[in-house]
């Protein structure tokens, strides 16, 4: 099997820890038989083997042996990574062209659907809506009476209806004749409801009345 001494003596090491072929065993031996050389070179061998394993064992650092483990352990995850990656990129090249194939379809057909969808343009011009909007003056019933030089707020509260609930006199003079004339003045007036999102719901209007004298 083995032409020349070179050949044997490289595997020395694995004919002394048993770990040759058979065939390759029946090689070196009959070698061995006729090449005294060869023959010293593996008691040499042999001899340094034995020596090795007398050799007192010393035991590892704690420290040393947690970074070798450690060490170890990242070669093995970062060879299994790369595996993985490999493994992940020839699957998605296969799938990549009918994937892109298949989203170009879909948009298409997205884009026809929308476009048979479409509704129509409306000449009507669209009205600006607010969410929501405090209650309006329709028509104020006539000031029949004299509120002084001072003008005279009152906080009035509307309901869903449009129909007056209160009112309240913020500033302004105050008197039994006043408030009579005042009764009668709000409750004869017509007010528009707050809206909230379209709906009709209560709300307050501030109205600031002052007497104007025109003199003729």
């Amino acid at each position: 099997m083995f032409e020349s001494c070179l050949e044997i003596r490289e595997h020395f090491s694995d004919y002394v820890d048993g770990l040759c072929s058979q065939e390759a065993l029946l090689s070196i031996r009959y070698h061995l038989r006729y090449c005294g050389p060869c023959q010293e070179e593996l008691d040499r061998a042999q001899m340094l083997k034995s020596e090795l394993r007398a050799l007192p064992r010393s035991p590892v650092p704690p420290e040393a042996d947690l970074r070798l483990r450690v060490r170890i352990s990242q070669e093995l995850n970062r060879n299994l990574l790369g595996r993985l990656w490999v493994r992940l990129d020839n699957q998605f090249r296969s799938l990549l062209l009918p994937a892109t194939g298949g989203l170009a379809a879909a948009i298409l057909c997205f884009c026809l659907i929308m476009g048979s969808e479409a509704v129509p343009p409306n000449n009507i011009p669209d009205v600006p809506l607010s969410f929501v909007t405090p209650p309006q003056v329709v028509a104020l019933a006539p000031l029949d009476f004299s509120m002084g030089d001072k003008p005279l707020i009152v906080v009035t509260y509307i309901d869903a209806d449009g129909q007056v609930m209160s009112y309240k006199v913020l500033s302004g003079q105050h008197s039994p004749e006043l408030m009579r004339h005042l009764d009668r003045m709000i409750y004869f007036s017509r007010f528009a409801p707050a809206m909230a999102f379209g709906r009709p719901t209560d709300g307050r209007v501030v109205l600031a009345l002052r007497q104007i004298t025109i003199r003729g």
